[in-house]
């Protein structure tokens, strides 16, 4: 039963480090998550200035992982490139080296388990304040308290050998095969970090069994190499369904972190020893704490150097990867999300940049979709065309129906606990966006749908009609050319906005224009009532698609008008 509880209380204290970590990164994303976003959107092309970046904000957040997903996510949106990724991302491998300095000095110089109590005093009634701006900051201090307790309830608990003889026997005979055993350490790893998606965990473990004799200092090192591996597994799992962009940013981050274990298994033994006569200053007999500090030293040099070997080698990585992904340029009629994956690849906070990217292609689908109805209306019923175009609008349609059901259903999918006021404000626009952006794809069916039925029952319409036509069709197009010029900008300007009404007025006027002018025609039996029946309904469903136009740039705009005010 000792040996049951314990093992509980091994799996314990990793599970409160596991889940104090998401909610301190949930608190941090939700105070600052804007201005990250904001870092990585205007990041430059200069690779250093990428690789600090990446290390900023993943020692800030606490896991590689998740600064590596978010940066494929960014790469998925077409907001990073490739290139500007693999230097986030190595940036990224440095940075996550934080939280082994914090380990070794909360969890084994200074036992910091004490500190976490008045924490969660502290950090209680700012979760439930009425001050809505009070509350992530308390979050993120809960979080830094269940982290610390987490990690420091796993050290205390972790038994000496002599405790435990079996297990003792066990990783001594694993330790033994020299370079096998390093081979098994980094394998395990691997396996440990793509389980629990934490390479702090992995880092917490080999720690706690060096310090406490249960693995000499190599093998340690083995386990703290196979984080890295395991790191890239996660992210590489997580592509699936993205773009070709973003699986080379994935390949990339595999390409470099096997090279970086590469040349750390070939040295792993003289690393060890230098990092040990370090660490015990030349005594060869290091305390426990020393030991601690020896993994954050091997870890933290381990990530640094890889990334000097390489950055000045990112193109060389992109054209391999290029070489291995090759770009396969897809049909466009097909419904292919090119910026959303199954899947929330990127954190709750950031992911929203691959909706608004998604929902930014779905309003030029939509423009797409006038243009053929615009060549449909002005083919002869005899064209050789005329029916396949009339399919392809059919089948836009349906595409139009099946988009706006993935990017709500992706939308959904999102942790509102974990995201600031803005973001959920971005979320709401971007719902009512793509409901309106399938009501265009509807209202283009109507109009080739009316346009058959005209020609079906032979109705002619004068010149004077087609010619209206004609320009309300102009009017439409100019207003749906804004729209997605507009939505490809993250923000809106006042003047964008008024642009945009002055269209939406040029249209209603025509529209009011032309319903006199048709009363008045057919009164004077310029045509008949049929024919003025349907060339209304053709103008009235233009009218429709400005009224959605506008919508959406409304919808657009309003995320603007909340960053402003909040």
């Amino acid at each position: 039963m000792s040996s049951l509880i314990l093992i509980l209380s091994l799996l314990g204290g990793i599970a409160l480090c596991l889940y104090g970590m998401k909610v301190m990164s949930q608190g941090i994303l939700k105070v600052a998550g804007s201005r990250m976003r904001a870092s990585l959107r205007h990041i430059s092309h200069n690779r250093l200035s990428s690789f600090w970046t990446g290390a900023w904000i993943t020692s800030i957040i606490q896991s590689s992982s998740a600064m590596t997903i978010m940066t494929v996510g960014l790469v998925n949106a077409g907001l990073l490139s490739v290139s500007q990724s693999i230097a986030l991302m190595m940036g990224a491998n440095v940075g996550t080296t934080l939280s082994a300095w914090i380990i070794a000095t909360f969890g084994f110089f200074w036992n910091a388990r004490y500190l976490a109590i008045p924490l969660v005093v502290v950090a209680l009634p700012l979760m439930y304040s009425h001050l809505v701006k009070a509350r992530p900051w308390g979050e993120m201090l809960m979080g830094v308290a269940l982290y610390i307790l987490g990690f420091t309830t796993f050290i205390a608990m972790m038994p000496a050998p002599d405790a435990e003889p079996a297990a003792a026997q066990l990783f001594a005979t694993l330790s033994s095969w020299g370079y096998w055993s390093i081979f098994i350490f980094v394998i395990i790893g691997i396996l440990i970090t793509v389980i629990l998606r934490s390479s702090a965990a992995v880092i917490l473990l080999a720690m706690a069994l060096v310090a406490k004799e249960w693995l000499i200092f190599p093998m340690a090192a083995a386990l703290v190499i196979g984080v890295n591996v395991g790191t890239t597994l996660t992210a590489l799992f997580a592509t699936r369904r993205t773009n070709v962009s973003a699986r080379r940013s994935a390949y990339s981050h595999v390409l470099f972190n096997l090279f970086g274990m590469c040349w750390a298994l070939i040295l792993i033994y003289p690393i060890s020893e230098v990092t040990w006569q370090f660490v015990s200053f030349g005594t060869g007999f290091p305390s426990p704490a020393a030991l601690a500090f020896g993994i954050a030293i091997f870890h933290t040099s381990f990530n640094f150097v890889t990334a000097l070997l390489l950055i000045g080698f990112i193109p060389q990585i992109k054209a391999l990867v290029a070489r291995l992904l090759p770009f396969v340029e897809e049909d466009e009629e097909e419904l292919t999300l090119q910026f959303i994956q199954s899947g929330l690849l990127s954190t709750a906070e950031l992911s929203i940049e691959e909706a608004r990217k998604e929902t930014a292609l779905f309003a030029v689908r939509c423009q797409r979709m006038m243009q053929l109805t615009d060549d449909f209306m002005r083919m002869a019923a005899d064209n050789p065309q005329y029916s396949h175009t009339f399919s392809r609008i059919e089948k836009y349609e349906k595409i139009t129906d099946r988009l706006e059901l993935e990017i709500v259903r992706y939308l959904n999918s999102l942790d509102t606990s974990s995201i600031s006021g803005q973001t959920a404000a971005r979320v709401r626009a971007l719902l009512r966006i793509v409901d309106e952006l399938e009501s265009i794809g509807d209202a283009c069916y109507k109009l080739a749908c009316l346009v058959e039925r005209k020609n079906e029952h032979k109705v002619a319409f004068i010149p004077m009609q087609q010619q209206n036509i004609g320009k309300m069709l102009l009017l439409v197009k100019q207003a749906l050319e804004q729209m997605t010029s507009l939505l490809k900008k993250p923000e809106m300007t006042e003047a964008d906005m008024q642009r945009a009404y002055n269209q939406e007025d040029a249209i209603n006027a025509l529209r009011g224009q032309l319903r006199e002018l048709n009363i008045a025609s057919v009164q004077n039996n310029d045509y008949n009532y049929q024919s003025g029946m349907l060339y209304m309904d053709i103008i009235n469903a233009f009218e429709k698609i400005g009224d959605y136009v506008i919508n959406v740039l409304e919808a657009h705009a309003e995320p603007s008008n909340f960053e402003q005010h909040a």
